[in-house]
């Protein structure tokens, strides 16, 4: 049966109509696409995680929450779901009195802000104290340390008598304007926030560190204090200790969030890693001369004589440096190792994430080649897919292979 004029003009209609609708649709959904990608205008961090720059004033309540409302701290940053745009944790706020803005973006150039000076956050049981003996006998460079009492702005062994390794001393490196000074090139301090507060917008602080892994850093500082004071430890082992008032966990998070006390969440852990990712040159202990030959590059350190590196490796190699001695004798799998880990969950997940940071800024700051000895590039996506962490240790290892 033939169908009538004015039923196939319907039917033509209909579907000009139709296409007119898709055509409509496509447009909406591309343009939304569009404005979604400039409103992030971002990085990316991980597979999770993407970091946008508002310009807005947000709840004090977010400071409150992290433990930060001390220092009216918090980042310029909200956080999305990379996936799905939803916004995870707003911690956005144009107060220039933010801490954070006294140390300078690991990306950005150097000295674009005015002066700089290094800050190492020292990590305790991370090689510190041979990083320390490097920096000033192997590159000269100038540090303050508490080495005679009392304390003064005199040099003790070629180190400045000032003692940024406590609150008093760093309260009184402040009182004295030690960054502003010019007597120091690094300062290095256990604490932060506190020693970030030596800085300010005009002279900030270009910041590293050495992450060490939470199991062995927690049962060589376990060690360590029961050398120091046997007759505390003679009848406590790590299990108990970990598990009292005594220790503190989770140490490397709640330092950086500023908050020492009281339960950790998800939410504070994201925090952690925007400012490790945001304001560090990562390092890790286990691969301590690559780590120090980035940083040679990235501040520009000069070599005594000519031997910075044979220099580097006689304080590496000494066998006294406690903090030299990576792996631990608890063994991976055993319950004590399943312990230490719940214990310090964030701090584990924090350090897995580190891992993946160094080998980040390895091609991103310093271009390293961004795959594995193979020559494959590396696909964080599916180690994280596959929730196997040890891959990515695997994969350090064989790639940092040469610092053996």
């Amino acid at each position: 049966m033939i169908s009538s004029p004015p039923f196939r003009q319907r039917k033509i209609i209909g579907r000009i109509i139709t296409a007119a609708l898709f055509v409509a649709v496509l447009f909406i959904l591309i343009a939304a696409k569009i404005h979604f990608t400039e409103s992030i205008g971002s990085h990316r961090l991980d597979n999770d995680v993407t970091l946008s720059s508002p310009n807005s004033r947000r709840q004090l309540q977010m400071l409150e929450k992290f433990g930060l409302s001390q220092h009216t701290a918090h980042l310029n940053f909200e956080i999305y779901n990379g996936e799905t745009g939803e916004t995870l944790l707003s911690l956005g706020d144009e107060n220039e009195a933010n801490p954070l803005n006294n140390l300078v973006d690991s990306r950005a150039p150097r000295n674009a802000h005015g002066r700089e000076t290094a800050f190492f956050f020292h990590i305790r049981k991370s090689k510190g104290g041979a990083v320390k003996n490097i920096m000033t006998h192997c590159f000269n460079l100038r540090r303050a340390e508490k080495k005679t009492s009392p304390e003064s702005l005199t040099f003790v062994d070629g180190v400045l008598n000032i003692d940024t390794q406590t609150l008093a001393g760093l309260k009184k490196a402040q009182e004295t304007n030690l960054v502003d000074s010019g007597l120091v090139d690094v300062i290095v301090s256990s604490y932060f926030f506190e020693g970030m507060m030596l800085f300010n917008p005009t002279h900030q602080g270009r910041a590293f560190t050495f992450l060490p892994h939470p199991v062995y850093q927690t049962e060589s500082l376990y060690r360590s204090l029961k050398k120091r004071y046997p007759d505390s430890f003679r009848r406590t082992d790590i299990s108990e200790w970990v598990q009292s008032d005594a220790f503190t966990d989770n140490w490397v998070v709640r330092s950086l969030i500023n908050q020492h006390s009281g339960e950790l969440t998800e939410d504070h852990l994201v925090v952690a890693k925007i400012i490790l990712a945001q304001k560090f040159v990562v390092g890790i202990s286990q691969y301590p001369k690559e780590t120090l030959k980035r940083l040679v590059m990235y501040y520009g350190w000069n070599e005594v004589n000519g031997k910075g590196f044979e220099c580097m490796n006689h304080f590496l190699n000494l066998e006294n440096d406690e903090d030299v001695q990576f792996e631990g004798k608890i063994e991976r799998g055993s319950e004590r190792w399943k312990l230490l880990s719940t214990v310090n969950k964030y701090d584990m997940d924090l350090y897995y994430y580190s891992l993946q940071l160094f080998a980040k800024q390895g091609s991103t700051l310093f271009g390293r080649p961004y795959v594995d000895k193979d020559g494959v590039p590396i696909d964080f996506a599916k180690l994280k897919a596959q929730k196997d962490k040890e891959k990515l240790e695997a994969f350090l290892n064989s790639f940092h292979a040469g610092d053996e």
